[in-house]
């Protein structure tokens, strides 16, 4: 199989609104690393894999790459039919990225604004462009290729954010591109925000994995192109692991994981010779959305809590944890007082993508996917799992996380239980 690869710069070179951390008017002020567009071209597919170093993208901006991949093939004789079940946008979910290329009004709903920062039409545009770019690229250098995966652990990286001690995914994967033409590309998979940078940081960046790019890409025994793909990192972050906030400490987090990847390079490379992607579509139902005063009166307590736990000289970890029940009651009040209302029962159908290379399989999940939830499918069926694919839906939390009362099950738009029923309707599917 023949396969092809390029990668543009995406890095606005103007102030821009910084996703990821509830800071209403977080604004970068320069640049630290560069931002990417990182695209492979599978041509027996044919099948994309775009990654953006970005939090993640919504529907109008998916629709807008479609769009302009449409027209491009109307415009260039020679440039192949690419359609949206062709394609898998991964985000590498950096907090430390470009927001401003979100719909809120038509593809995520406004009570994450502080999140993503109002939409600027510019910046849509340069991500569609610079993507577009990358895949014609790829497309005008394929060539026959070989590929060796495997799989291992890497540890001090991510644990579980809501509790050290809570068992987690430390799993990292790996596929080695060797192509015919000495070119050779890394796509590596681990499970963990990308949020060393704290939100204090106003200088744009993709975190680890850029700091890991730029130690693996273009130097003597590295690679041409490294691809960062991230997994069910809804529970996994360095709030227990990272010693400080600060780029040196990306530095840090990279070593460890090419030091995990070199453990890995081992074992014969293989013809590739079979790719597929398929996606299923799943229904899912979603949690009500409270009456504006019930959601004000537990955002008041919740706040109430928070002042009364730090008045305590409680540590570190029960503030954080305070914090997060914060931000997840205050989410829930946005959706009271901007979100329409919604029925009970109502339900969401979620486009869920199954990858085959060779002979492995790759669920690819549009959620942040919780890894307690993804390691019961790894287990049970032997599959990979990409996470934030194409259009991010929320997060997608256990039933632990519900009675715990977390961030991450507050701010969620589907119900107590759903986690849990997803991956058993996904199980059947792989």
């Amino acid at each position: 199989m023949k396969l092809g690869f390029a990668k543009k710069d995406i890095t606005p070179d103007f102030p821009v609104p910084m996703a990821g951390y509830n800071k209403p008017g977080r604004i970068s002020q320069g640049v630290h690393d560069k931002l990417y567009a990182r695209a492979l071209f599978f041509e027996d597919g044919p099948i994309v894999l775009l990654q953006l170093d970005i939090l993640n993208v919504d529907r109008i901006c998916l629709n807008a790459l479609y769009q302009a991949l449409q027209e491009e093939k109307k415009a260039s004789a020679g440039f192949p039919a690419i359609e949206k079940k062709h394609i898998l946008v991964c985000a590498t979910h950096t907090h430390s990225g470009f927001g401003g290329i979100f719909d809120l009004d038509k593809g995520i709903n406004r009570e994450v604004i502080p999140l993503l920062g109002e939409t600027n039409p510019d910046l849509v545009a340069l991500i569609v462009k610079k993507s577009v770019e990358a895949i014609t690229e790829a497309i005008k250098n394929c060539t026959e290729t070989t590929v060796r995966m495997n799989t291992g652990t890497i540890n001090g990286l991510g644990a579980n954010r809501r509790r050290a001690d809570i068992p987690c995914d430390n799993s990292l994967f790996i596929m080695e591109f060797s192509r015919h033409d000495q070119k050779k590309i890394l796509l590596y998979n681990l499970c963990c925000h990308p949020t060393v940078m704290n939100g204090e940081n106003r200088l744009l960046s993709a975190d680890f994995p850029g700091a890991a790019a730029e130690k693996l890409e273009g130097v003597p025994g590295g690679y041409d192109m490294v691809i960062f793909i991230n997994g069910s990192a809804g529970d996994m972050s360095t709030r227990f692991t990272r010693r400080e906030s600060s780029f040196e400490e990306c530095s840090r987090y990279a070593n460890l994981i090419i030091e995990a990847i070199n453990s890995l390079k081992k074992g014969e490379f293989l013809p590739l010779e079979k790719i597929e992607l398929h996606y299923h579509n799943i229904l899912l139902y979603m949690a009500e959305i409270p009456e504006l005063n019930i959601a004000a009166d537990y955002l008041e307590k919740a706040e109430k809590n928070l002042a009364e736990i730090k008045n305590g000289n409680a540590d570190r970890s029960a503030i954080r944890k305070a914090e997060s029940i914060v931000e997840g009651a205050y989410i829930n009040y946005m959706k009271s007082r901007y979100a329409k209302s919604r029925k009970k029962n109502s339900s969401r159908t979620i486009e869920t993508g199954i990858l085959t290379i060779n002979a492995t399989t790759i669920v690819c999940s549009p959620f942040e996917l919780f890894s307690s939830l993804a390691l019961i499918l790894k287990e049970k069926k032997n599959v990979g799992c990409f996470g934030y694919i194409n259009c991010l839906e929320d997060y997608l939390s256990d039933c632990d996380a519900w009675d715990s009362q977390e961030y991450e099950a507050l701010s969620s738009d589907f119900l107590r239980g759903e986690g849990e029923r997803y991956i058993e309707l996904v199980s059947a599917l792989v």
